[in-house]
């Protein structure tokens, strides 16, 4: 969940209008994890390797340093498409968030992030393999985001109890999906092949995605930008 901290960052939120509505901002830092459950579905990654008792993830197109950057430029192509006049502005900022996912990754994930698809170099600083405190990091940057846009935004009472809904439903998703493999792995018990699979795994995390981004729409539709 730590991905959808730069989600809040646009070089005017904050200051009036967002260039970036906010979902748009949840589904740019994920858009290399849904490029990922597409590739899933269609039976081209999703391999789960273990090595030494733990799992590196096969993900050579999704997620390889150069297809990372050309998914982001992807994303930026398509947010100016969808909203025209945000300029060379709207691109880069995209751009960012899409790439921002591929910087978070290089710091939990243990090495399986490849230069380009095919390359024997694999990059990852494993900070999963301190679970406690890769989760700590994650639900920090999740926090900072969600006060930041607060402050940033003002809107009624249940505009603010939605977002703390979706705080803890955040926080729950880190616990089961993150958290709780992270200390199997530490106890030597982890087993890829008890969790979601192939179109099933894809399925859940557009799913996933869809009802995240769908309920900070809803919430954003609630609350204006502070001038």
């Amino acid at each position: 969940m730590g991905h959808y901290g730069p989600a809040v960052w646009d070089t005017q939120r904050g200051k009036g209008t967002p260039l970036v509505p906010l979902w748009v901002g949840f589904l740019a830092v994920q858009f290399i994890d849904v490029v990922f459950a597409i590739l899933v579905i269609l039976g081209l990654e999703g391999e789960t390797r273990m090595v030494e008792g733990a799992p590196l993830f096969t993900i050579p197109y999704s997620h390889s340093f150069l297809t990372s950057l050309g998914w982001a430029a992807l994303g930026g192509v398509l947010f100016k498409l969808y909203r025209q006049k945000s300029g060379a502005k709207g691109f880069w900022v995209i751009f960012g968030l899409v790439f921002s996912h591929w910087v978070l990754d290089l710091i939990v994930h243990r090495p399986d992030l490849p230069l380009w698809p095919g390359s024997s170099t694999e990059l990852g600083f494993s900070l999963w393999n301190a679970p406690l405190i890769a989760f700590a990091m994650e639900i920090g940057l999740l926090t900072a985001a969600f006060i930041f846009w607060m402050r940033a935004t003002t809107g009624s009472r249940k505009t603010e109890v939605g977002l703390g809904l979706l705080f803890a439903f955040m926080v729950l998703l880190q616990i089961i999906f993150v958290l709780i493999p992270g200390f199997e792995v530490q106890a030597g018990t982890f087993d890829p092949k008890t969790g979601p699979q192939g179109v099933t795994l894809g399925v859940l995390m557009l799913t996933t995605y869809t009802i995240l981004c769908t309920a900070v729409a809803w919430i954003e539709r609630g609350r204006t930008p502070k001038l």
